[in-house]
């Protein structure tokens, strides 16, 4: 059976635990050897303190040491006793005999166990003109100050569980409130994944990180909401696009099939075929080039380029066709203009301009194309007097397959201008487009120079 993985939350909570956890030990490892040390040293300090004190009542006649005064008890829990110059007891209160059977030692505070109980003692000679004539032994049992370091170690050892639970339930907590936005978006995720692409996350107030990521993961799905419409409009109308060339074809064959009938009769049924088959081809090769485009597939072939030869190359080839209109067409050019890029493709920026202002021009119109530079820029102006575009169609010209449906008549497979604009960006240019209905368009390029 596969083991459960731990969850987030769990894994920041568990965390969180174990560091807090580590750093109250060590805290409290601290804490207890510094109150240790204090209580330590002040018991040190008042042993020392108590020894003065009966020094003080001590009265020296020769070699024997008396009391000055009725001896009264120091402190709770403190004794003493007197050794003379030999080291015997003469002076004692009620004090252990373990303690008295202590070697002495100058200045050195010692402690021993007796009985489970601890205790200290502290050796101060007695001096009579800078000569030890004897020594005050004052002990003092550790019992109260082991207890309290006992009670310490125990409030330790009781409270770091209980700070460590309610720590922990406190950072679940915040975890999982955090973390809520988190399981907000897999949720979204879920139905998206459905196919419902209407779904969004709830905007929180805070401007923290989970809130930029709820902010960019919506912006996120309006993009792919957007993109997965396109893409399906992309499809319905490049199958709408195929499929009529497809049935004349279909047509025309199968009534070429059905009968006897002339060789007129096959050779029109051919040439038909033909021009769908040819339409069919280039609708093909613009959506290719699309695709490429949008892949990052097309590698550009850049090379020096005379666009004055390219116009008039092109416009050489597009004169029988305006003749046949009754359609005049002329190129203006002050000056020899050169651009690095790709021939392929600017030559096909030049014929889809060029092919849409003959196609959707009037009888016994115009068509104009002029070069000039700009600003370190190549202007390519191409102008129609034709049917023009309305302004609610303007935003849109250059989406895949819009003028099949509305712009300018529907002529057309409505990817030249999606082409147009894939073309000049890829090249780092501008496009611009003006146009009136019934009075014409003007295509506006503008092509950086970077010789």
């Amino acid at each position: 059976m596969k083991a459960r993985r731990l969850t987030i939350k769990s894994k920041i909570t568990l965390w969180y635990a174990s560091f807090l956890l580590i750093l109250l030990v060590v805290f409290s490892i601290i804490l207890y050897f510094t109150i240790s040390g204090l209580l330590y040293k002040s018991n040190e300090d008042l042993l020392r303190a108590d020894a003065d004190q009966v020094t003080s009542i001590l009265r020296f006649e020769g070699n024997v040491i008396r009391f000055a005064e009725p001896y009264k008890i120091i402190s709770t829990n403190t004794y003493f006793v007197v050794f003379d110059m030999n080291g015997n007891a003469n002076l004692e209160s009620e004090i252990l005999p373990e303690l008295v059977n202590l070697p002495i030692e100058d200045e050195e505070i010692r402690y021993i166990t007796i009985d489970d109980v601890l205790w200290a003692a502290y050796d101060k000679p007695l001096k009579l003109n800078d000569i030890t004539i004897g020594w005050i032994r004052v002990s003092r049992s550790m019992e109260s100050l082991m207890g309290t370091l006992n009670n310490l170690k125990l409030i330790l050892f009781i409270s770091i569980p209980l700070y460590i639970l309610f720590a922990s339930l406190g950072g679940l907590f915040l975890a999982n409130r955090a973390l809520r936005p988190i399981d907000d978006i897999t949720k979204t995720a879920g139905k998206i994944s459905k196919g419902d692409l209407k779904q969004r996350l709830k905007t929180p107030r805070t401007e923290d990180e989970v809130g930029r990521l709820t902010v960019t993961f919506n912006e996120m799905l309006d993009k792919l909401e957007a993109f997965i419409k396109k893409e399906r409009q992309f499809t319905s109308d490049a199958s709408h696009e195929l499929r009529t060339p497809l049935a004349i074809i279909s047509a025309h064959a199968e009534q070429s099939l059905s009968g006897s009938k002339g060789t007129k009769e096959y050779k029109d049924a051919l040439k038909k075929i033909l021009e769908e088959s040819k339409k069919m081809s280039y609708v093909i090769s613009q959506l290719l080039m699309l695709y490429r485009s949008e892949e990052g597939k097309y590698k550009l072939d850049s090379e020096v380029l005379d666009l004055n030869v390219i116009v008039e190359e092109i416009m050489k080839e597009y004169g029988n066709l305006a003749l046949e209109k009754e359609i005049s067409v002329d190129f203006k050019s002050g000056e020899k203009i050169k651009i690095k890029g790709d021939q392929t493709l600017i030559t096909r920026l030049i014929i889809n301009l060029v092919d849409n202002a003959i196609n959707y021009s009037k009888e016994s119109g115009r068509v104009s194309v002029s070069l000039t530079k700009e600003n370190n820029f190549a202007i390519i102006k191409v102008e129609d007097s034709g049917t023009g575009i309305a302004g609610e169609d303007l935003p849109f010209i250059f989406d895949r397959f819009y003028q099949a449906d509305r712009a300018r008549g529907g002529q057309g497979s409505g990817l030249g201008l999606s082409i147009v604009k894939w073309i000049v960006e890829v090249h780092k240019g501008e496009i611009e487009v003006e146009s009136k209905l019934n009075q014409g368009t003007r295509f506006i390029i503008k092509l950086p120079l970077n010789l």
